[in-house]
C-alpha cells in the first residue's frame, strides 16, 4: 500500500521496520515495506541459468567450427558470441532435466550449430551406430556406375552432381559441402548427484565432410575434401546404394530405392568408426560459396536418443575445450587448416 503523508518531522526518507519514506515533487509517500519478493525465480530466469553452463561449455569445444558457422557474421569472436547470443535465448535448447549439481541428460539437445539462408528441409534417424539423413521428397532411384573397392570416389560423386541436378535435389546440391557433426560418449568420470556416485559419460564430436561437386571434380577444393574418400564396398553397375570410406575408417553411404528400380527416398547416412555404438545425435551443416559469400544451413544438433547415464558440463568443459585452437573452417570448401577460398 501507498499513501501521501505528513511528518511532525518534516519530510523524511528511509525505512522502519514496516514502512518506507519517499519525497516525490515535494510531498512525502508513505509505502508499506517489502520483505519478500514475490516469485523471485521466475522460469524464464530458471532456464536462462540452466543454459548458461550448457553454452559456455558447448561453444569452448565446438569453437574451431561454430567460430565460422554463422552466415553474415564475421568469422571469430564475432560469431562465438552470435553462438551464445542464439543458445542462450530462452527455450532455445531442451534443459528440462538440468539441475543445480550440474548434471544434465544431455544438456546439448537441440544446440544452434549454425544459421543461414540455405533451407533444406530434412529429418534425421539416429541409432548407437550411425545417423540418416533423409530428404523429405521421393526420388528416382540411384543407378550408380560400377566402382572397385578401394577406388577412388570420383565416380560415385560425379553421378551424385548429376543425378542432383537433373531431379532437382536440394540436399546434394551441386557445389554443396556436407557437414556431418557427430556426437558420441568418449569416457565416463565419477559423479556424485548429492544421492549417490555414478559413472557418468564424457562426449566428444566428430566431423566427416563431403563435397558434391559442381563441374569442379578436380578442382584443389574438391580433392581437399573428396581425395581422402574412397570406394568401401565393390559398387554392382546400376547399384542401389554405394558406400565410401576414408583413412580413419568412417563410412559415408548414399542409398535410394529398391533393388527392383522403384523410387524412394535418398538416404544419406554417416558413421564415423570412432562411435563405437555410443553415438547420441547428429547436425548436419550445410555449406555453399556463392557469388563470393560462404553460404550456411540451419543446424540443431538432434539428440537420437539419450544415454544411460547423464552428461556432466564441468567435465566435458575442462576436458574437450579448444584451448587457443585456431579455426579449420571446416565449413569452407577445401583443406581445414586453410578453407582455401575462405
Amino acid at each position: 500500500a501507498m499513501a501521501k503523508s505528513k511528518s511532525f518531522f518534516g519530510l523524511r526518507t528511509g525505512s522502519t521496520k514496516s514502512l518506507t519514506f519517499q519525497v516525490y515533487r515535494g510531498q512525502q509517500i508513505t509505502k508499506d515495506r517489502v520483505y519478500r519478493v514475490s516469485n523471485p525465480r521466475t522460469d524464464a530466469q530458471m532456464t536462462q541459468r540452466a543454459l548458461i553452463p550448457i553454452v559456455a561449455a558447448a561453444r569452448s569445444a565446438l569453437k574451431g567450427l561454430v567460430d565460422h558457422s554463422f552466415e553474415g557474421v564475421p568469422y571469430g569472436e564475432a560469431s562465438l558470441k552470435e553462438f551464445s547470443k542464439q543458445n542462450l535465448r530462452a527455450g532455445a535448447l531442451s534443459v528440462t532435466s538440468y539441475s543445480p549439481n550440474g548434471v544434465s541428460n544431455p544438456g546439448f539437445a537441440d544446440l544452434i550449430v549454425s544459421n543461414g539462408s540455405i533451407n533444406v528441409p530434412y529429418r534425421v534417424d539416429s541409432t548407437t551406430n550411425d545417423n540418416t539423413v533423409i530428404p523429405g521428397q521421393a526420388f528416382p532411384a540411384f543407378k550408380f556406375p560400377a566402382a572397385d573397392a578401394g577406388a577412388s570416389a570420383d565416380a560415385i560423386l560425379k553421378y551424385l552432381e548429376t543425378f542432383a541436378r537433373a531431379n532437382n535435389v536440394a540436399l546434394i546440391a551441386p557445389g554443396t559441402q556436407l557437414s556431418f557433426l557427430t556426437i558420441y560418449q568418449s569416457g565416463t568420470v565419477k559423479v556424485n548427484t548429492g544421492k549417490e556416485t555414478i559413472d557418468a559419460p564424457t562426449s566428444d564430436f566428430a566431423l566427416n565432410r563431403i563435397y558434391i561437386p559442381n563441374g569442379d571434380s578436380d578442382s584443389e577444393n574438391a580433392k581437399a575434401i573428396n581425395g581422402q574418400w574412397k570406394v568401401a564396398g565393390a559398387v554392382a553397375q546400376d547399384a542401389r546404394h554405394a558406400t565410401l570410406i576414408n583413412s580413419n575408417g568412417d563410412t559415408i553411404t548414399f542409398a535410394c530405392g529398391s533393388d527392383d528400380g522403384e523410387a524412394g527416398y535418398i538416404n544419406i547416412t554417416s558413421t564415423p568408426k570412432v562411435i563405437a555404438n555410443n553415438n547420441c545425435g547428429l547436425a548436419l551443416i550445410l555449406s555453399r560459396y556463392e557469388n563470393g559469400v560462404w553460404k550456411r544451413s540451419p543446424s540443431r544438433l538432434t539428440i537420437g536418443f539419450e544415454p544411460t547415464t547423464p552428461y556432466t558440463f564441468e567435465d566435458w568443459l575442462s576436458t574437450y575445450q579448444t584451448t587457443g585452437a585456431a579455426s579449420k573452417k571446416y565449413l569452407n570448401t577445401g583443406d581445414e587448416s586453410t578453407g582455401i577460398k575462405g
